[in-house]
């Protein structure tokens, strides 16, 4: 009496498993998981959490839709600034080269470009942790160019239009009548502002290069 017992509940849980694990399988090759009987996916297992089927014992195979934000730090050799409500991004200043040789340089590091300058409030904070302490007439290239000589400027990396007629802030310093190929921008001490100037290939400037760090909400 007592085998047959064991012999019968055996074969119910073996039916049982059978149809749920196909389930299961379903459930697993669409990356999913399964949840607790009668509670929904994002009760279980948090928010981004949906219900795309359902697992062995009529328990609900929940699926996370959006990976979780994993923020970055900043490359080897390269900071923050300070003060990061002005940009969150990897900042790392280097000495003397030529525009094509520096850019080159920056993008060694993937992600990486010559600085970008967006706001006032960003290059006065990178001026302040990098220009600073070496000499208030420090002037670094950016990223603005007319590498293939058309007459219009862009950002390296965005390829964002870069106008000499409306700068996002400072002072124009273009040469009159001269369309150079390459922008720097130096701040000015005694003027209290920034100034943006053109340059030909031939000349060699320290730079900064720029990351693009990914940021958790």
């Amino acid at each position: 009496m007592m085998k047959c017992c064991c012999f019968i509940v055996l074969i119910f849980c073996t039916i049982d498993v059978s149809n749920g694990g196909i389930l299961s399988g379903m459930c697993h090759a669409s990356n999913g998981t399964c949840g607790k009987k009668g509670v929904p996916c994002n009760q279980t297992f948090g928010s981004e959490w949906t219900y795309t089927g359902k697992c062995c014992n009529e328990r609900p195979c929940c699926k996370f839709l959006k990976p979780p934000c994993v923020p970055e730090t900043c490359p080897e050799g390269y900071r923050l600034l300070p003060n990061q409500a002005s940009n969150t991004n990897c900042y790392v200043y280097k000495t003397s080269a030529l525009w094509e040789t520096a850019q080159s340089i920056c993008a060694s590091t993937p992600g990486a470009n010559l600085w970008n300058p967006n706001t006032e409030q960003e290059a006065n904070n990178v001026y302040q942790e990098f220009l600073h302490p070496i000499g208030h007439s420090s002037s670094v290239w950016t990223g603005a160019n007319d590498r293939d000589g058309d007459g219009t400027y862009t950002f390296y990396k965005e390829n964002g239009s870069f106008s000499k007629k409306s700068l996002p802030f400072g002072t124009d310093l273009f040469t009159v009548g001269t369309d150079r190929a390459y922008v720097s921008i130096q701040y000015s001490v005694s003027q209290r502002t920034w100034y943006w100037t053109d340059w030909e290939k031939i000349y060699s400037k320290s730079y900064i290069c720029e990351y693009q760090r990914r940021v958790c909400p």
